[in-house]
């Protein structure tokens, strides 16, 4: 009676394309993660608010002035996205209710 036992062996061609496989995928993996962290200055404190969304985020009639964040020097920057914590609000809520996060930072006094 013959026993099937599979090789686990692999073969150097295998191995080098394997190698290669896993630099070419995992440079541009951590050169995106790592080279988008560079951000503004601690010095700007940053505004965060929440501008609300409804069914999906097609219907929303949010506005913010960014002039009550900076009334003196004005915005520099003025970020409009999807975190974490307003994604999972859209998850636990079933797309009713969709928030985006506004970040406004603003210029630095002279």
């Amino acid at each position: 009676m013959a026993v099937f036992s599979p090789s686990l062996s692999i073969s150097r061609s295998n191995q080098r394309a394997a190698r290669w496989l896993l630099r070419v995928g995992l440079a541009p993996l951590l050169g995106g993660v790592f080279g988008c962290a560079a951000g503004l200055p601690a010095t700007t404190p940053a505004h965060e608010h929440w501008l609300p969304g409804y069914a999906f985020g097609l219907w929303d009639k949010a506005e913010l002035d960014v002039r009550d964040d900076c009334p003196v020097t004005g915005a520099e920057s003025v970020r409009i996205g999807t975190t974490w914590s307003t994604f999972l609000v859209s998850v636990a809520t079933l797309g009713v209710y969709t928030p985006h996060q506004v970040r406004v930072h603003c210029r630095a006094q002279r």
